[in-house]
């Protein structure tokens, strides 16, 4: 059910801010996909709810009794104090999202804290995602990873979950912009990218594509990719090559070729483009420029 056909039936019908946690009474509230929408209940008949229903999730907040210390991090957020902390006081945000109704949030915390040096803070904007807070008093164990902490919850408690990891802060002077730009990166990267883990430094690349105009985007990609505008292997090998950190090795691993493969598809790109891929500024200008090249096909 289409949220633009919903509006046109229930004028009232508003979205649930995602750093909003209480909700108006007067409102009959749903989950739709991972947005929470809420429609006057002086629109909906006895009939209108149970056909609602039918499609839609009913939505209630349950959200667990914040801790002292996720009470003051709520706090810092609105105060948003100018002040340096410095690298011993630096902290961040790591956005999580698990399938509505998989696990109770107690259940989830207790989880989570097994992973964690100190006392976990999370702060939840629904039911099903929040934020968790790695701070000084509360970190990873050691050798520990998000990936990690991703599988374990897959393969023993069957929750799927996805994390985006935001950057250090050191400052909490715009720390509810940067909170609301985080959630924004994260639903954006969650809708195109299929892997448990991203950090926000994944995703700029591809942002800074989005910028450009359609026009833009093809130059980009004209230019630079050439006569392998269209040949998928040759793009998926040099895309490798990159995020493989121009390791020859580790590449034709990850592709299941020989290194001799590798060699001579990367001396064919370099022919055909002039493009040494092998130096850091060329690498990148190729990376995006195969992004560009995916955003016009996907477009």
């Amino acid at each position: 059910m289409h949220l633009q056909r919903l509006k046109k039936l229930y004028p009232s019908l508003t979205e649930l801010p995602k750093n909003q946690k209480e909700v108006n009474p007067d409102f009959k509230w749903y989950q739709l996909e991972n947005t929470v929408i809420g429609i006057d209940n002086k629109e909906l008949t006895d009939r209108d709810k149970i056909l609602l229903g039918t499609f839609l999730t009913s939505y209630h907040v349950q959200l667990p009794i914040q801790t002292p210390k996720e009470k003051q991090w709520e706090a810092r957020i609105h105060r948003q104090k100018d002040a340096n902390l410095g690298k011993a006081g630096r902290y961040r945000y790591i956005f999580f999202r698990i399938e509505q109704g998989q696990i109770d949030t107690n259940v989830f915390r207790k989880t989570l804290q097994e992973f964690f040096s100190g006392d976990l803070s999370i702060l939840w904007n629904h039911t099903n995602e929040g934020f968790i807070i790695e701070e000084p008093a509360s970190f990873l164990e050691e050798g520990i990873t998000y990936h990690q902490i991703a599988d374990t919850l897959t393969g023993e408690l069957y929750v799927k979950i996805m994390f985006f990891i935001g950057p250090y802060l050191e400052n909490d002077k715009d720390l509810a912009d940067c909170i609301e730009q985080i959630t924004t990166m994260a639903e954006r990267s969650f809708r195109k990218m299929d892997t448990a883990v991203i950090d926000y430094t994944e995703v700029y690349p591809s942002f800074l594509i989005e910028i450009l105009s359609h026009k833009q985007r093809q130059q980009l990609s004209e230019w630079v990719l050439k006569e392998f505008l269209t040949d998928l292997e040759a793009l998926e090998t040099i895309r490798m090559f990159i995020q493989c950190n121009l390791n020859v090795s580790e590449t034709a691993k990850n592709l299941y070729i020989h290194r001799n493969s590798l060699q001579y598809r990367l001396d064919k790109f370099y022919e055909s483009t002039g493009i040494d891929i092998k130096q850091f500024d060329n690498a990148f200008t190729v990376y995006l420029a195969i992004l560009a090249n995916m955003h016009n096909i996907q477009s």
